[in-house]
Parts: structure tokens; sequence; C-alpha cells
């Protein structure tokens, strides 16, 4: 361990210690989001709620780090500041000792902005992620609204032709027509068919 020669290096070695301890959480936290943007395009239907769950729980993980790193950088241009206001000699130049405090604490400084910046872009990339996975669910949900209305469409058409002819009315020339129930039949399977080709090169089948 190094000796320390003034109360500003036990609090340089302190502030130093803790930045460096940032790292490795907020290079976990990023890890984490990593796994979040992958598994954006890799989960089915029914895991699309995990991911927001895992988004949300690791933005709350985010937001306590950020509350716990972003007074550090006060902390330290407040320092700075004091130490800067000491650094005049009085025959009007500076203090080398204070100086080459003000440019360790700065280094810290510099460290702990480099932190801040990380956590704020993981934040975004978070909140990405988010209305990413909400795009994905809202074009599943739509593609099966898709299948279901093309369905029902096909399920309907053969319904209604069977209705029309099943109307009791005197004047109908089907009624007596020796081929109108294999052609009622036929016009079914034909409308069926129809739709569903016509769904299928759409995309909806």
């Amino acid at each position: 361990m190094q000796n320390m020669k003034s109360p500003w290096d036990m609090v340089h070695a302190a502030l130093d210690a803790v930045v460096d301890g940032y790292m490795p959480v907020i290079e976990g936290l990023e890890n984490d989001g990593d796994e979040i943007e992958d598994s954006l395009f890799t989960e089915e239907l029914t895991d699309t709620s995990k991911v927001s769950q895992r988004t949300y729980q690791l933005l709350n993980e985010v937001a306590d780090f950020k509350r716990a790193a972003k007074p550090l950088t006060t902390v330290l241009d407040v320092l700075m500041g004091r130490i800067r206001m000491n650094s005049h000699l009085p025959g009007g130049g500076q203090n080398e000792e204070a100086v080459e405090d003000i440019r360790r604490f700065r280094d810290v400084h510099d460290h702990a902005l480099q932190v801040n910046e990380r956590i704020d872009d993981l934040r975004a990339s978070l909140q990405n992620a988010l209305e990413v996975n909400s795009i994905i669910v809202a074009e599943r949900q739509n593609d099966d609204m898709k299948k279901i209305s093309g369905w029902a469409a096909i399920l309907v058409a053969p319904t209604v032709i069977g209705s029309i002819y099943g109307m009791n009315f005197d004047n109908m020339p089907e009624l007596h027509w020796a081929l109108g129930y294999p052609a009622a039949l036929l016009l079914m399977v034909v409308t069926s068919v129809f739709l569903y080709v016509l769904f299928k090169k759409k995309d909806w089948m």
C-alpha cells in the first residue's frame, strides 16, 4: 500500500477505488442488456412478457445504479474546487502538490463521467428494446388476427351461400333445378378455395 502524504491522498484513493468498483457493475449490466437485445428476435410470442419483465427489472437496476454513481461527479467537482482555492501561493504562484492533486482528482472525475455516460447509453438502449418488443408483439398479434380473419371469411362464404339457397321462396329458379344442390355445393367449395388462395398470397394464412 502506498504511503499517504496528505489527507487528499486518502480521499483520492478512496474515491478511485469506488469508481474502479463501478466498472464490473456497469459491465455486468451491459451484458444483461445485450442478452435482452439478443432475445428480442428469438423468443416466442408466449415469452415476450418475460422479455418485458426482464427489461423493466434491468431498467430499475440501472436507475438505482445511476442514483448511486451520479452524485460522485458533483463531489469531485467540489473537492477540486476547494483544492484549487488553496493552491495559490502568497507570491502569486501555485502549489505543485495541489496542482498534482487536482490532476489526479480530474482523472477520477473523467472515469466517473464515463460510467455515467455508459449508464445513460444502457438506459436508452433498454428503452429502445422495450419499444422494439412492443412492436414485435403487435406485429405477431396482427398476424394472428389476419389468420383468424381469413379463416372466418372462408367459413362465412359457404354459410352465406347456404343461407341464400335455404330460403323458401316460391319463385327461386334453383328450387326445381336438378343440378341446384350440387351446383350450390360446388360454388361453396370454389369460393372457399378462391378465398384461401387469395389470403395465402397476401400472407394471411
